[in-house]
Protein backbone atom coordinates (compact mmCIF):
# COMPACT_ATOMS: atom_id res chain seq x y z
CA UNK A 1 0.00 0.00 0.00
CA UNK A 2 1.35 3.16 -1.07
CA UNK A 3 0.64 7.01 0.59
CA UNK A 4 1.03 9.47 -1.33
CA UNK A 5 1.44 12.65 0.69
CA UNK A 6 -0.27 16.43 -0.40
CA UNK A 7 -3.68 18.48 -0.09
CA UNK A 8 -6.60 17.06 -1.23
CA UNK A 9 -9.07 19.40 -2.60
CA UNK A 10 -11.32 19.79 0.05
CA UNK A 11 -8.63 20.88 2.31
CA UNK A 12 -6.92 23.22 0.53
CA UNK A 13 -10.88 25.09 -0.41
CA UNK A 14 -10.79 24.89 3.49
CA UNK A 15 -7.37 26.88 3.95
CA UNK A 16 -8.70 29.42 1.42
CA UNK A 17 -11.64 30.02 2.72
CA UNK A 18 -10.12 30.45 6.41
CA UNK A 19 -7.39 32.81 4.29
CA UNK A 20 -9.87 34.98 3.13
CA UNK A 21 -12.48 35.25 6.58
CA UNK A 22 -9.00 36.57 8.17
CA UNK A 23 -8.07 39.12 5.09
CA UNK A 24 -11.58 39.99 5.25
CA UNK A 25 -11.48 40.99 9.14
CA UNK A 26 -7.97 42.53 8.99
CA UNK A 27 -8.39 44.70 6.25
CA UNK A 28 -10.17 47.43 7.79
CA UNK A 29 -7.71 47.40 10.67
CA UNK A 30 -4.86 47.32 8.17
CA UNK A 31 -6.27 50.46 6.43
CA UNK A 32 -6.76 52.17 9.25
CA UNK A 33 -3.07 51.71 10.63
CA UNK A 34 -2.09 52.86 6.80
CA UNK A 35 -4.36 56.10 7.55
CA UNK A 36 -1.98 56.78 10.86
CA UNK A 37 1.13 56.10 8.90
CA UNK A 38 0.31 58.43 6.25
CA UNK A 39 -0.75 61.46 8.76
CA UNK A 40 2.21 60.90 11.16
CA UNK A 41 4.23 61.07 7.83
CA UNK A 42 2.47 64.24 6.35
CA UNK A 43 3.37 65.78 10.07
CA UNK A 44 6.58 64.69 10.00
CA UNK A 45 7.63 66.07 7.00
CA UNK A 46 5.61 69.39 7.27
CA UNK A 47 7.73 70.35 10.93
CA UNK A 48 10.97 69.33 9.88
CA UNK A 49 11.38 71.43 7.01
CA UNK A 50 9.99 74.39 8.97
CA UNK A 51 12.02 73.56 11.42
CA UNK A 52 14.63 73.21 8.53
CA UNK A 53 13.71 76.89 7.38
CA UNK A 54 13.93 78.43 10.64
CA UNK A 55 17.60 77.36 11.53
CA UNK A 56 18.75 78.34 7.84
CA UNK A 57 17.13 82.24 8.22
CA UNK A 58 19.10 82.20 11.30
CA UNK A 59 22.30 80.69 10.18
CA UNK A 60 22.34 82.85 6.87
CA UNK A 61 21.13 85.69 8.35
CA UNK A 62 18.37 86.34 5.08
CA UNK A 63 14.49 85.96 5.50
CA UNK A 64 13.65 82.28 4.78
CA UNK A 65 10.41 81.54 2.76
CA UNK A 66 7.95 78.39 3.29
CA UNK A 67 5.25 78.25 1.08
CA UNK A 68 2.37 75.68 -1.20
CA UNK A 69 4.46 74.92 -4.48
CA UNK A 70 3.70 75.14 -7.95
CA UNK A 71 4.93 72.15 -10.39
CA UNK A 72 7.75 74.33 -11.52
CA UNK A 73 8.75 75.35 -8.04
CA UNK A 74 6.98 78.45 -7.42
CA UNK A 75 4.63 79.89 -4.59
CA UNK A 76 0.80 78.83 -5.23
CA UNK A 77 -1.65 81.62 -4.66
CA UNK A 78 -3.57 79.42 -2.19
CA UNK A 79 -3.43 77.75 1.24
CA UNK A 80 -3.54 73.86 -0.17
CA UNK A 81 -0.12 72.10 0.47
CA UNK A 82 -1.48 68.76 -0.62
CA UNK A 83 0.87 69.45 -3.64
CA UNK A 84 3.94 69.73 -1.87
CA UNK A 85 6.07 72.93 -0.62
CA UNK A 86 8.95 74.72 -1.15
CA UNK A 87 11.80 76.32 0.64
CA UNK A 88 13.39 78.85 -0.64
CA UNK A 89 15.88 82.35 0.83
CA UNK A 90 14.05 85.12 0.11
CA UNK A 91 16.62 89.02 0.26
CA UNK A 92 14.49 90.84 -2.12
CA UNK A 93 11.10 89.92 0.07
CA UNK A 94 9.10 89.67 -3.03
CA UNK A 95 8.13 85.68 -1.52
CA UNK A 96 8.97 84.05 -4.20
CA UNK A 97 12.08 82.15 -5.79
CA UNK A 98 14.11 84.66 -8.10
CA UNK A 99 16.82 82.05 -8.98
CA UNK A 100 17.44 78.51 -8.80
CA UNK A 101 19.84 78.81 -5.96
CA UNK A 102 17.54 80.55 -3.99
CA UNK A 103 15.32 76.86 -3.62
CA UNK A 104 16.98 75.18 -0.49
CA UNK A 105 14.02 72.26 -0.59
CA UNK A 106 11.39 71.16 -2.86
CA UNK A 107 9.27 68.67 -1.04
CA UNK A 108 7.09 66.31 -2.81
CA UNK A 109 3.44 65.98 -0.89
CA UNK A 110 2.96 62.95 1.09
CA UNK A 111 1.84 59.54 -0.32
CA UNK A 112 -1.96 59.49 -0.06
CA UNK A 113 -2.44 63.01 -0.92
CA UNK A 114 -2.12 62.75 -4.66
CA UNK A 115 -4.72 60.31 -4.59
CA UNK A 116 -7.74 62.75 -2.46
CA UNK A 117 -6.53 60.29 0.49
CA UNK A 118 -4.88 63.50 2.60
CA UNK A 119 -5.92 67.10 2.22
CA UNK A 120 -3.18 69.24 3.88
CA UNK A 121 -4.18 73.34 3.95
CA UNK A 122 -2.76 75.83 6.11
CA UNK A 123 -4.31 79.22 7.32
CA UNK A 124 -1.97 81.28 5.44
CA UNK A 125 -0.35 81.24 2.18
CA UNK A 126 3.01 80.98 3.29
CA UNK A 127 5.19 81.70 6.30
CA UNK A 128 8.31 83.99 5.85
CA UNK A 129 10.65 83.30 8.52
CA UNK A 130 12.89 86.55 9.68
CA UNK A 131 16.61 86.53 9.92
CA UNK A 132 16.56 86.01 13.65
CA UNK A 133 14.01 82.89 13.45
CA UNK A 134 10.86 84.60 14.16
CA UNK A 135 7.40 84.33 11.98
CA UNK A 136 6.37 87.12 10.52
CA UNK A 137 2.68 87.65 11.04
CA UNK A 138 0.64 85.64 12.70
CA UNK A 139 0.53 81.59 13.84
CA UNK A 140 0.52 79.31 10.97
CA UNK A 141 -1.00 75.91 11.24
CA UNK A 142 -1.08 73.20 8.55
CA UNK A 143 -4.30 71.06 9.05
CA UNK A 144 -3.83 67.60 8.00
CA UNK A 145 -7.07 65.58 7.56
CA UNK A 146 -7.96 62.08 6.15
CA UNK A 147 -11.58 60.73 5.56
CA UNK A 148 -13.00 64.83 6.13
CA UNK A 149 -11.68 64.10 9.94
CA UNK A 150 -8.87 66.70 11.13
CA UNK A 151 -6.53 63.93 12.56
CA UNK A 152 -3.42 66.27 13.12
CA UNK A 153 -2.11 70.27 12.97
CA UNK A 154 1.84 71.45 12.56
CA UNK A 155 1.65 75.07 14.15
CA UNK A 156 4.74 77.62 14.14
CA UNK A 157 3.99 80.52 16.50
CA UNK A 158 5.34 84.10 16.49
CA UNK A 159 8.67 83.50 18.09
CA UNK A 160 9.12 80.32 14.93
CA UNK A 161 8.55 77.51 17.12
CA UNK A 162 7.34 74.77 15.68
CA UNK A 163 4.94 72.03 17.05
CA UNK A 164 2.51 69.44 15.92
CA UNK A 165 -0.36 67.72 17.60
CA UNK A 166 -2.70 64.65 16.71
CA UNK A 167 -6.42 64.27 17.63
CA UNK A 168 -7.62 61.49 19.35
CA UNK A 169 -11.29 62.05 18.79
CA UNK A 170 -10.64 63.90 15.14
CA UNK A 171 -13.43 66.81 14.77
CA UNK A 172 -14.45 67.14 11.00
CA UNK A 173 -11.99 69.05 8.74
CA UNK A 174 -12.24 72.58 8.40
CA UNK A 175 -13.55 73.67 4.89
Amino acid sequence: MRRTSGFTLIELMIALAIAAITLTIGMPAFSAAIERNRVQTALHLVSADLAMARSTAVMRRDQVVVCPRTPDARCRDDMDWSFGWIVFTDSDGNRQPDQPGDLLRVSDPPAGASNGALQLSATRKFLRYQRDGRSAGTNLTVRVCAGGKLNGEVVVNNLGRVRSQRHAAPPPCPA
